[in-house]
């Protein structure tokens, strides 16, 4: 009687290795737009901008996390880096634009008190009428933020002298002077002039009966 050979052993069975994680391209990116929005949150002006390139870093991170068979690393970095851009981005924007309106609020009070004290400074406003003749009639006037005066004199003996004091105005100040010399009946030489702190701003002379000097300036030498 023969005797059957054995079975043959089972072949044995070996898992498949797991395939080899590949780079992440997106990852990287991703880490370079955190990097790029996280040092922009930081610089005043750019960090407007700032949180944009932090959410298409954002958006890679995320997308590069997913993917099969990739690193996962640098694209969790990057995703980190990014959502953190993005959060100091907008804050440190409020606090600049916080502080640069701060600065422009307190330099236009400056400027306001500024022109308050320029307003309030007062000003010498001499008018004078000389000549050859031997009498006058004189108007004159002064106008200024600070009020008006207006005065007439005839028959006045020459040489003839007043003096009047305004305030120097702020930036929309308007200001006007003015006198007017009308000579005597006998004739003569008639001629006017009026200073403003300290400067000859307006002159005129006239000759003849009756002659009229008219002298007229405006602003207060600023």
């Amino acid at each position: 009687m023969s005797t059957l050979p054995p079975p043959p052993a089972p072949e044995q069975q070996y898992a498949a290795p797991a395939p080899a994680k590949s780079g992440n391209g997106l990852g990287i990116a991703a880490l370079i737009l955190g990097i790029l929005a996280l040092i922009g949150a930081f610089i005043p002006f750019l960090n407007y901008g700032a949180w944009f390139l932090g959410l298409i870093g954002l958006v890679l991170g995320i997308v590069g996390l997913v993917q099969k068979n990739k690193a996962k690393g640098l694209a969790l970095t990057g995703t980190i880096l990014s959502g953190v851009a993005i959060i100091l981005s907008i804050v440190l924007s409020i606090a600049y634009t916080a502080m640069f309106a701060a600065a422009v609020d307190s330099s236009i009070k400056e400027s306001i008190k500024q022109d308050e004290a320029v307003a309030s400074q007062p000003v010498d406003v001499v008018y004078n009428v000389t000549g050859t003749s031997t009498t006058a009639s004189i108007v004159y006037t002064a106008y200024s933020d600070g009020g008006s005066k207006s005065e007439s004199a005839s028959d006045q003996a020459l040489p003839w002298t007043k003096t009047t004091t305004v305030k120097k105005g702020g930036t929309f100040d308007f200001s006007s002077f003015s006198v007017t010399a009308t000579a005597g009946q006998d004739g003569g030489d008639v001629a006017c002039s009026i200073t403003v702190d300290g400067k000859v701003v307006s002159e005129q002379k006239a000759s003849g009966q009756f002659a009229v000097a008219s002298c007229i300036a405006t602003g207060t030498g600023d």
